[in-house]
């Protein structure tokens, strides 16, 4: 039986959490779909260095703005797809022209976040969400974003866990003051108040390593300000931006995860360091609310950012072995029996074509 023909549109592929999604599917979309991703922009060619020679081959790169866009429609419409999934705002005009040229292609809208950034990102999206035939969210609070603005067509939450949990969750015999970030330096991850937190923890005898891995997104060099003036190069650590394929070889070295973001969708990597039982001090934002439960399988920040009471609850946890595998089993048990992206992703996709 002949394969269905998909495009899955990014502005580009990276550590965000809707880049690594869908690295992490590719080898199964290819197998199921005559498959393309089209990238508006270029990127490391690292990023596809766990996908096999056929699978980087259909991974399509039109750099240049804003020529980009009419060479990358024109491929589109010569590919004659069944379906066009856009992720993030950027690409979205490629699948409202594409449905207007072609109206019987399938268009989904695929949405990861729960507010809108810019003046851009709510035109386009809210376009793309009237264009659309169907929504994906990463999340319930992103469906729930989407249900506010009017749409009143189906949306479907897709699973946005890119690997399936360790078999197994492994107790801890001693708990090491290791904390660990991976994102972007982006000013809606406020990595600034992750600072202030490492500065608390210190002054107040906990004496915490954090390694920080992203690229710079515009806050790097006010991050690096903050730790010279916090006097904290002994305790947080700039470790670069790092493959995705790597990424979930660094849990084992930690036992903490550190996210004080304003605004998150599914925070893909906080969900990953629960898979693997760490101990997640978040702010309670975007769907985080929904899955991360304060002193049961995570350390919950309150809405006023009150760094007191979390400090407190810390030391509870790093004198208290018992205290510290429970909320690391919770963790890990939050997403131990939950499906894949990919499987997650095609299941949906099936159901339209």
């Amino acid at each position: 039986m002949q394969k269905k023909k998909l495009i899955y549109i990014i502005p580009s592929l990276g550590v965000g959490g809707a880049e690594v999604a869908l690295l992490s599917a590719i080898p199964e979309l290819n197998r199921n779909f005559d498959f393309r991703v089209i990238c508006l922009s270029s990127f490391r060619s690292s990023f596809l260095a766990g996908l096999s020679e056929e699978e980087r081959r259909n991974v399509l790169i039109f750099a240049g703005f804003p020529t980009n866009y009419v060479r990358a429609l024109r491929y589109i419409l010569k590919f004659k797809p069944d379906m066009v999934i856009t992720s993030l705002w950027k690409a979205t005009p490629l699948g409202i022209m594409t449905k207007l040229f072609q109206s019987k292609v399938k268009f989904v809208e695929f949405i990861h976040n729960t507010v809108y950034f810019h003046f851009f990102d709510k035109l386009f999206t809210k376009l793309a969400l009237k264009s659309a035939d169907i929504v994906f969210c990463d999340s319930a609070s992103a469906k729930t974003f989407v249900e506010k603005q009017g749409y009143r067509k189906p949306a479907e939450i897709i699973s946005f866990l890119r690997f399936q949990s360790p078999k197994q969750w492994q107790r801890r015999e001693k708990i090491s003051l290791k904390a660990l970030f991976v994102g972007r330096f982006h000013e809606q991850k406020r990595i600034d108040r992750l600072v202030l937190l490492v500065k608390k923890l210190v002054d107040a005898g906990l004496d915490f390593r954090v390694d920080l891995f992203g690229r710079d997104d515009g806050t790097m060099e006010l991050v690096k300000t903050l730790i010279k003036e916090n006097h904290l190069e002994n305790n947080i650590f700039l470790k670069g931006e790092i493959a995705t394929d790597k990424v979930q070889g660094l849990f084992a070295d930690y036992d903490f995860y550190f996210q004080t973001s304003e605004v998150e969708g599914m925070a893909m990597s906080v969900v990953e360091a629960m898979q693997h039982g760490l101990v997640c001090v978040l702010t309670n934002v975007g769907e985080i609310r929904n899955y991360a439960k304060n002193g049961e399988n995570a350390v919950v920040i309150n809405d006023d950012f009150n760094l007191n009471e979390i400090v407190e609850q810390l030391k509870q946890i790093t004198n208290d072995i018992n205290l510290a595998n429970k909320i690391s089993q919770n963790a890990y048990l939050t997403f131990a029996e939950q499906k894949n992206f990919a499987t997650s992703l095609i299941e949906a996709i099936n159901k339209l074509v």
